[in-house]
């Protein structure tokens, strides 16, 4: 009897033993005690603070040390870092736009594999295959759904085309033939004055993402004449329409732009609102709107949160990019700055999106953005050359802007000669 007795004490003993292990080591979560620092480099902050600040109510004692890295340096950044041996962050981020090149890098946890186990249904699935490797392992969550339509300034659009109403204006503007009709009647009308948009920039970001084709096939191969030219004649189109401003995106004079009564129409994200229109036009409380943008509406932006190699503490990371990202908790802290979570299970609530912003009058954008935005948006296929495809394009469109006389072919051969160049072991046609 007392070896018995010893036996089942030695068996729970051992259960109990068992069970701090798991939950020292994440299998049943970590301890709301837990205590660490978590490392990230990010470009925003706000949105970085928020979030943090909700998890801290349920683990207090996991701090967090943001470096702040431009966007456009963060590749280059994780490669650098990687070459010289120095400590990568706990949490690393990916923008879309060198996702493709950041995932095939080997400093990321699979976070579809255990002890993550990430419930791909969790996510809208359209958004899985920009989370994942080249081997088909999650690498990181995606912060939102990152919609985009087509803002206006109500009041240029009640004097020209007598409606500031988004469906009737749609109906107006189906299509960019129609669009740059318009546009020609509202630069006789204002004699030169207003234009429709701030420069070739903006439409072309518009049009290049409204494509959901594959930039590169069978692994090595840009098709570039068949999937390019169509949106460099385009874009010559708009040039010679004279129907845009010279304005060149993200300078002072663009942002400056925002807040002045010349141009109609700006592409519009969903954190376009708060951190481009409202500090660019403190006066234009009321005067801005949402509507589709004629051709398509398109995704613009995005960016994942994931877990490093490095990490020394890696469940704590795992349980804060799951209160992020896959939580209602997290959805709620990136809704205060004009997130939308791409985690599905929020939208059960159907009040969830509304997002009310005194720029846009009584026009509820957050709904406007998943009701009417987001069901028509196909998002293009990665690859680990978008960055050196996407930074050739913007090159080419540059020259396009300053060079009137350009025309497609020449504007073609530069493109292939410029990807070429930055990627030879890539067939270009």
């Amino acid at each position: 009897m007392k070896n018995c007795v010893k036996v089942m004490l030695g068996v729970f003993l051992l259960v109990i033993f068992l069970g701090c292990v798991l939950t020292v080591q994440g299998a049943t979560g970590i301890p709301k005690d837990y205590s660490c620092t978590l490392t990230t480099w990010g470009w925003d902050q706000n949105y970085w603070d928020h979030v943090t600040k909700a998890f801290n109510k349920i683990y207090p004692n996991i701090k967090f040390d943001f470096t702040p890295v431009a966007n456009g340096d963060y590749l280059q950044k994780l490669q650098t870092s990687m070459a010289a041996g120095t400590p990568l962050p706990d949490i690393p981020w990916a923008i879309i736009e060198s996702r493709g090149r950041a995932f095939e890098l080997d400093i990321w946890e699979a976070l579809n594999k255990a002890p993550y186990k990430m419930n791909p249904n969790d996510v809208f699935p359209y958004l899985l295959p920009i989370m994942k490797n080249s081997k088909g392992d999650i690498c990181g969550i995606e912060q939102g759904i990152n919609p985009a339509a087509l803002a206006y300034k109500r009041d240029l659009a009640k004097k020209y085309f007598g409606t500031d109403n988004p469906a009737q204006l749609a109906k107006i503007l189906p299509n960019w033939d129609a669009f740059i009709i318009k546009g020609k009647e509202v630069m006789a009308k204002s004699e030169g004055q207003v234009f429709m948009m701030q420069g070739i920039g903006d439409i072309y970001q518009i049009i290049r993402d409204q494509n959901p084709t594959s930039w590169v096939t069978k692994g090595d191969t840009v098709e570039a004449t068949k999937i390019f030219k169509p949106l460099i004649a385009k874009v010559i189109h708009f040039r010679d329409a004279k129907i845009l401003d010279k304005l060149a995106a993200w300078t002072p004079g663009w942002y400056a732009s925002y807040g002045q009564s010349k141009h109609i129409f700006a592409p519009c994200a969903t954190w376009s609102p708060q951190y481009v229109i409202e500090p660019n036009d403190p006066n234009g409380k009321g005067d801005w709107a949402l509507m589709k943008t004629p051709g398509g509406n398109f995704s613009w932006g995005g960016t994942t949160l994931g877990i490093s190699k490095q990490c020394k503490h890696k469940m704590a990371a795992w349980e804060f990019v799951k209160f992020a990202t896959l939580s209602i908790e997290g959805a709620k802290a990136a809704h205060e700055v004009a997130f939308l979570t791409s985690y599905k299970a929020a939208y059960k609530d159907p009040q969830f999106a509304s997002i009310k912003n005194e720029w846009f009058s009584s026009q509820d954008i957050g709904n406007y953005w998943i009701k009417d935005v987001a069901p028509d948006i196909k998002i293009r296929p990665m690859s680990k050359y978008d960055n050196v495809i996407k930074d050739s394009l913007d090159l080419i469109v540059t020259s396009l802007n300053n060079d009137s006389k350009m025309n497609a072919d020449t504007a073609m051969k530069k493109l292939i000669e410029e990807i070429k160049n930055r990627a030879p072991e890539l067939t270009v046609k």
